[in-house]
């Protein structure tokens, strides 16, 4: 994988996590629970898929993409473990939201995962901005105006802590 082709993946797993951030902001204002769970999960799985991207590692499963986050980044201690637990439960939390009718999610199901899927993308988007700080720019920074909109408070420039 070539430079152009790299840069080129990161930014477009960045557009899929922006895309979840938006759909997360619309499925919490409308109330719908379910679906921000899904988007919660999603907005990490594409958040790893970026940062996978970045050193040109490429997963086709999302088993696989944990076990990549766990081998290149969670044991050389590059992330913290717990970003990778919370890949695992959100995905868990999923599975559950797509094919269990019968369970049931509230806004504190979102809520309770809504600061570690931030803390994850914030680690994610800071070490992207260390690797290539000109190239990725633009989409970094349109995560991050998104993470400003699930996170009021937040002003759209902050990154991770």
């Amino acid at each position: 994988m070539g430079d152009d082709e790299r840069l080129s993946a990161v930014a477009d797993e960045l557009g899929l996590l922006l895309d979840e951030l938006r759909s997360l902001a619309a499925n919490r204002s409308a109330g719908v629970h379910r679906k921000g769970v899904t988007n919660l999960y999603y907005a990490s799985f594409h958040a790893v898929r970026a940062l996978l991207a970045a050193h040109g590692i490429e997963s086709r499963t999302h088993e696989g993409t944990q076990r990549l986050f766990a081998a290149h980044f969670v044991k050389p201690g590059l992330f913290d473990h717990a970003h990778l637990k919370t890949l695992g439960r959100l995905e868990a939390d999923r599975l559950r939201a797509d094919y269990q009718g019968f369970y049931r999610f509230g806004p504190e199901d979102v809520e309770q995962s809504l600061g570690e899927v931030v803390a994850l993308s914030d680690a994610v988007l800071d070490y992207l901005t260390s690797l290539e700080p000109t190239a990725l720019g633009d989409p970094i920074a349109a995560v991050r105006a998104a993470l400003a909109v699930v996170i009021p408070t937040r002003h759209p420039a902050q990154g991770g802590a």
